[in-house]
Parts: structure tokens; C-alpha cells; sequence
């Protein structure tokens, strides 16, 4: 028996939807859903990616400590392990790379170019992606020890002393030099964000009981940079974290 009218089951809501707008609506949704999914396979690929890396450079770590001095973890790898980072506190370490080009920076933290040697009077300059190998520094503390070990296997403590929220132009920090041994640790800021940034927080730790009469004074970098023009880190060395 046909149905009449009044008891024909209703059309669902999207199906008294004009056509073109169940299509801008159909279209919007799936590209933001793709868009979604490719923001989210990226991240993962990128936090795999900086893992495995680690792996193979804590082979490449090893074999600087016993004297190799040009140690790839991979053959055709163009850095080489150049320190060890570690705060105990959170159980946090990573292998520091030599520059701090963006196909480095995936890879591992690191070191600027002209920074001083783990130790050493002057500035260390270290950066790090903040997704990634430098995502603990968000739970960092005034106060935390932090070690850098060097190639020859001395681990130096520094105090984390000062945090930092700046301008990428406007970091005011000269890697090198001279004054106490001075450890800087930068990355990108907000930690939670996913797109380009132009904010960079910085940690910056004093060497705990440097060598006396080799740090040529007792300058804290806030000091020194207002006699020596220190200048921003160039954001072509530091990339997009």
C-alpha cells in the first residue's frame, strides 16, 4: 500500500541541505580534516626521525670519547657529535651536533658557530628544535644542574640562572668570547606552537665553580653584552624550529 503524505519518513537534515552548500560543507570539512592528518603525520615523522638520530649519534658519541676525531653516525652524514647535554632533574640528554644548520638541527641540538668549547671562559650557544630535542627546557627550573660533556669526556656542571623570552632579532647573544664559562640554550617559543615564530626562549646557565684566574673576570652575559655589541642569533644559523 503506498504511503501517503503524512506518513512518508521525513528528509535527514543534510538532505534538505541545498546541493551547493552540502558541497562547500562536504569540501571544508575533508580539507581540514587532510590538513589535520598531514600537520600530525609530519610531527611524527619529525619526533621518529630525531629518536632514531640519537641512536646513531650516541654510537658516534662513543667513539669520539675513545679519540676518533671525525665521527659521522652515518656515512654520508656532514656533522659529527660534538658534545653531550644532560639535566638530570628530568632525565633529559642529547648528542650536540657541530653547526646549527636546519638538516643539522633535525637531527640533533647544535653548538653555534664561534661558541665557546664546554668549559671554556665565554659564551656555549646551543640550539634545538622545541618539539623535539629541546621540548624539556619548558620544564626546566632556576637552579637545575646542567652538564656538557666535551670530546674528551669531562662533564662540566653549569646552574641554570636565567630565562628568557625575546625577539629573534633581539637575543643579544655573542657565542665565543670571553668572562665566565657561560652555557645559553635557545629554542623556539611558544613550546606548544606548530607554525614559524619569531619568539626564542633562552636559558642561560653559569659554569658551577669555574677554574679560577682562566675566565678572565666574573662577567655574566647581561655584562658583557652591553661592552661587547652583541648582536641577535642570525636566523639563518638557527632555522625554523
Amino acid at each position: 500500500m503506498p504511503h501517503d503524505a503524512e506518513t512518508r519518513d521525513p528528509p535527514s537534515t543534510w538532505g534538505r541541505w541545498p546541493h551547493p552548500g552540502r558541497r562547500r560543507a562536504f569540501g571544508l570539512t575533508a580539507a581540514l580534516l587532510l590538513s589535520g592528518l598531514i600537520l600530525m603525520g609530519n610531527g611524527a615523522y619529525l619526533k621518529a626521525k630525531a629518536s632514531l638520530s640519537q641512536v646513531l649519534l650516541a654510537h658516534a658519541w662513543e667513539k669520539t670519547l675513545q679519540g676518533s676525531a671525525d665521527a659521522r653516525p652515518w656515512p654520508w652524514a656532514d656533522v659529527t657529535a660534538a658534545a653531550r647535554l644532560e639535566l638530570p632533574r628530568l632525565k633529559a640528554s642529547a648528542i650536540v651536533l657541530t653547526g646549527t644548520s636546519g638538516q643539522a638541527l633535525a637531527f640533533g641540538p647544535g653548538v653555534m658557530e664561534g661558541s665557546a668549547a664546554p668549559g671554556q671562559p665565554g659564551l656555549t650557544l646551543l640550539a634545538g628544535h622545541r618539539d623535539s630535542h629541546f621540548a624539556f627546557l619548558q620544564h626546566a627550573r632556576i637552579g637545575d644542574t646542567i652538564r656538557l660533556t666535551g670530546p674528551d669526556g669531562t662533564p662540566h656542571p653549569y646552574i641554570l640562572t636565567e630565562t628568557r623570552i625575546v625577539d629573534e632579532d633581539a637575543s643579544m647573544l655573542t657565542p665565543g668570547g670571553t668572562g665566565a664559562p657561560t652555557l645559553a640554550l635557545t629554542t623556539c617559543y611558544p613550546f606548544e606552537g606548530m607554525t614559524p615564530t619569531r619568539q626564542r626562549f633562552v636559558a642561560i646557565a653559569q659554569m658551577k665553580d669555574p677554574p679560577t684566574g682562566e675566565a678572565g673576570g666574573s662577567d655574566t652575559v647581561p655584562e658583557a653584552k652591553a661592552r661587547s655589541g652583541a648582536v641577535a642569533i642570525p636566523e639563518a644559523e638557527v632555522g625554523e624550529f
